[in-house]
């Protein structure tokens, strides 16, 4: 389904197969059809969906810039696209960071067999991606061999965030219950989640993730981050930033950089994120460029 999108960017909405029975979601835009471009992909946070608050926006600046953009929802984030609510919240109990490793990768594969409606480019390919999309875009990012960078907002540098006495509570009850503007009822976190995380404790190691990564990495947070601190991003490189990577600290920034859903204008904050995170893409770009010349 294709429509008119925003001035000359064209947007095609995408049903992707995922693991199982799942349908992941997805927002390609584009202001070149008939051209190859770089491919971002961007990926969303907990309680997030493709079209929560800046996401939207975010990718219609990196269309804009000349790059083919795929938003996607992780398949089993509960929300109807339609209304943005969570309304199916036994499919949301049931996420874990494997499966949505496992979305990631299958978006990857559509796009690397050539089933997107635009042709893109073989490598220098980017994950734009935000709190636990990012964790999961880092983990992701060092087995494809197509990206070619990667940005992340908001940045944890661990999975496991919970203390013993809530870890225990969890396994006791089966579930994680916590209440959300978006849904009607209660939410709940499967105990499946963490012995996802505790069962695959190296793999989903984000600080072994970003040391074996080898690729320029942009990361880009708020000063008042309440959810992800300052501090506990920078743990992420416990001996320091690598030569191709960099922290930017956006001020008075929140986690969602200063942003609620429905989104009704960019804060100064989110505006600075985007034009970092623009410039940076265009900047590989151009490396990538000189690459090949060379």
């Amino acid at each position: 389904m294709k429509d008119s999108f925003k001035g000359d960017i064209e947007l095609v909405k995408l049903s992707i197969d995922g693991p199982d029975t799942g349908t992941i979601r997805a927002d390609v835009r584009t202001i070149h059809p008939g051209g190859s471009r770089p491919l971002v992909i961007i990926c969303h946070g907990f309680l997030g969906y493709k079209r929560w608050g800046f996401f939207p926006y975010l990718s219609e600046r990196i269309a804009a810039a000349g790059f083919h953009t795929l938003t996607f929802s992780f398949s089993l984030n509960g929300v109807d696209e339609e209304t943005g609510r969570i309304t199916r919240p036994d499919e949301f109990a049931a996420n874990t960071v494997g499966r949505e490793i496992s979305d990631l990768e299958s978006v990857c594969l559509f796009a690397k067999e050539g089933r997107l409606p635009y042709p893109v480019t073989s490598g220098g390919w980017t994950f734009v991606a935000h709190s636990r999309g990012a964790s999961v875009a880092l983990l992701v990012a060092r087995k494809l061999s197509q990206i070619g960078s990667i940005v992340t907002w908001a940045t944890p540098s661990r999975l496991d965030r919970y203390s013993d006495r809530r870890k225990e509570l969890w396994r006791r009850s089966g579930a994680l219950t916590f209440n959300d503007q978006r849904a009607d009822i209660p939410l709940r976190l499967d105990y499946a989640y963490y012995e996802d995380i505790a069962r695959h404790e190296e793999e989903y190691d984000l600080k072994r993730a970003a040391a074996s990564l080898d690729l320029p990495h942009l990361m880009i947070h708020g000063e008042r981050d309440a959810a992800v601190t300052v501090s506990e991003t920078r743990e992420l490189y416990p001996d320091g930033l690598p030569a191709r990577t960099r922290l930017e600290i956006i001020p008075g920034c929140s986690h969602t950089f200063n942003i609620q859903h429905p989104m009704d204008n960019p804060s100064r904050q989110l505006e600075r994120a985007v034009t970092l995170t623009v410039d940076w893409l265009c900047s590989e770009r151009e490396k990538q460029r000189e690459k090949e010349i060379r």
